[in-house]
């Protein structure tokens, strides 16, 4: 994810922050305060839980390959956004981890009916199947209905263009503007902790949301995603979806009921 705007008219504010993490930290990761009584990490950022997103501190503004060593004294440092209003440009992922499949056909590609926890009327759903080769591949309706929380209705005024789907196809449920799975939570990265894992068959509880969504192609500027687009196969461009994220969870918003600064 980068940098987008800030809700509050900032620019980025950038920081060198201490770092730790068994791993490498990467540009556009999120990352948070070390959980309490964890010496390595204490006063440092790590990689966010990307299914909790709390205590955020920011994301990074730059990869870095070394640990700090709390007990030798080693300091290694990190350029971090640390704007708590920040709204960054995540890219929704497209990999099969963050797919939900389909569990019935349509050949009029009008329906999709796969396994979700909650109704997602208002969002979108964009078919990448199995390779982006067979069914479905290109998909994208505005999602209009929800049935028992499990078949998804294209919005009737634009599902005259769809190709038929089928069982095996695999699909990414983008995120309706401010919409929620669970109390204080409402969207999962992607296990990088960098991209949006958009809605599969477990609830987004992560502490952060999305604000406004956009399709990008390589023939396509980035524009937000608006009704008029449903109902339409995309396979030939192979467009990449983004949503404006902001985290709800941020160390330095003091808000919500997640925050868990260390207290020694």
């Amino acid at each position: 994810m980068k940098y987008h705007y800030d809700v509050n008219g900032a620019e980025a504010i950038v920081r060198d922050i201490r770092v730790y993490d068994a791993g490498d930290l990467t540009i556009g990761q999120a990352v948070c305060s070390g959980p309490v009584a964890t010496a390595a990490n204490a006063g440092g950022a790590i990689t966010a839980d990307p299914v909790v997103l709390s205590n955020i501190i920011g994301v990074m503004n730059e990869t870095v390959t070394a640990a700090s060593v709390t007990a030798t004294g080693v300091d290694v440092y990190g350029k971090v956004i640390i704007n708590p209003g920040a709204v960054y440009l995540a890219k929704y992922s497209q990999l099969a981890a963050d797919d939900v499949p389909l569990t019935a056909a349509d050949t009029t590609g009008k329906t999709l009916t796969v396994t979700q926890v909650t109704d997602h009327e208002g969002g979108w759903a964009y078919i990448t199947s199995v390779g982006g080769t067979t069914g479905g591949y290109g998909n994208l309706s505005k999602i209009g209905a929800v049935t028992g929380t499990t078949v998804l209705t294209s919005a009737t005024s634009y599902d005259d263009s769809l190709e038929g789907n089928l069982v095996g196809d695999t699909a990414i449920v983008i995120i309706p503007p401010f919409n929620a799975d669970v109390a204080g939570g409402s969207v999962d990265l992607a296990a990088d902790s960098i991209n949006v894992a958009g809605y599969n068959a477990s609830a987004g509880a992560g502490a952060a949301i999305i604000l406004d969504n956009y399709i990008e192609s390589s023939t396509r500027p980035m524009e937000m995603l608006r009704s008029a687009m449903s109902g339409y196969n995309y396979a030939a461009e192979a467009p990449q979806f983004y949503g404006d994220l902001m985290f709800s969870e941020h160390l330095l918003n003091c808000g919500g009921v997640v925050n868990t600064r260390v207290i020694n």
